[in-house]
């Protein structure tokens, strides 16, 4: 038997199955913000023992080097905090290299909004940053320093209070990660009602941008709840048609951050639009990335992946 921290958890907390610790012969379930709490998901059966994960191993987890988040003046928590609101830059460069493949940018530039870390637009480096938004101070101070982006292009603020019509017709990319609480399955699920959704301000930016593509990071539980499926309609019609005169390409699939060689099932909902292409050029596209999968559930057959990277062999 693994030996366990003493903790002030009540029963019920400590046998929830969503707060088991990890095991390293598995890969992680999803990094999430709430781990800079130290839950038992932060914490994993090391042989005989259930130990707390250094801020090293959830950054590997989750695709970054350590050093990323390893500014002065920011906290060890923070550090935990802002990994688990982050794109896993794995991801991010499958899909920009995707998209240097397939589109030639009149634009070579990108604006990313709920820009986090900057996990989602770390491998568009053949983009140069008109500007990176994020709101929460600390994400922002990381985002701006020792990052291979200037830092004056790191615009601290709502999201839906920048300029986008100054760069109307000069924006290659516009990209981001919307805050997931409004739709995740451990926040409130209050979805447009929440202060925190900025999903329904996306369509206003394109409206205003114009850029040429488009590529946001949803979660997963935005497809699949029955219960956003109205809203989620609707949004993505307006993303298909952000104003008159203005009509985008647009299709819609679900990653697992997994199946990309990642120790960690993290699923993702992606949107990508793309100016001048028909929904099913757009569908095309996309899709592609099935053909980049590295890895599998080892309870799938797959011929010529991996069987998923465990925690074990991350470490």
């Amino acid at each position: 038997m693994a030996e366990l921290l003493k903790s002030t958890w009540s029963d019920a907390v400590s046998n929830d199955p969503k707060h088991r610790p990890q095991v390293m012969d598995w890969p992680s379930t999803t990094v999430r913000k709430e781990w800079c709490r130290r839950p038992q998901e932060a914490h994993v059966v090391d042989g005989r023992k259930i130990r707390r994960m250094s801020v090293a191993e959830i950054a590997a987890i989750q695709g970054f080097p350590a050093e990323w988040v390893n500014v002065d003046g920011i906290t060890e928590s923070e550090r935990i905090a802002v990994l688990g609101n982050a794109v896993p830059p794995p991801l991010s460069h499958v899909l920009a290299n995707l998209l240097k493949e397939s589109i030639d940018f009149q634009n070579k530039t990108s604006i990313e909004i709920c820009a986090g870390i900057g996990g989602l637009s770390s491998g568009f480096d053949y983009l140069t940053p008109i500007a990176k938004i994020e709101l929460w101070h600390v994400a922002a101070t990381i985002l701006r320093t020792n990052k291979p982006w200037p830092a004056d292009c790191v615009v601290e603020g709502y999201a839906q209070q920048f300029d986008y019509k100054q760069y109307r017709g000069k924006v290659g990319l516009l990209c981001g990660g919307p805050p997931c609480q409004p739709w995740s399955m451990s926040g409130r699920k209050k979805g447009a009602a929440d202060p925190r959704d900025v999903m329904g301000f996306t369509p206003t930016a394109i409206a205003e941008c114009e850029p040429e593509a488009f590529l946001f990071f949803f979660p997963a539980s935005f497809g699949r709840n029955l219960k956003c499926r109205k809203y989620a309609t609707a949004l993505l019609d307006a993303l298909n048609h952000p104003k008159e005169g203005l009509k985008y390409g647009l299709s819609t699939c679900y990653i697992n951050a997994a199946d990309f060689g990642l120790a960690q099932i993290r699923e993702y909902f992606v949107v990508m639009g793309i100016r001048g292409l028909s929904n099913t050029k757009v569908y095309v596209l996309l899709h592609r990335i099935n053909e980049r999968k590295t890895h599998h559930s080892p309870y799938v057959p797959a011929i010529g992946n991996q069987a998923w990277v465990t925690l074990g062999e991350l470490f």
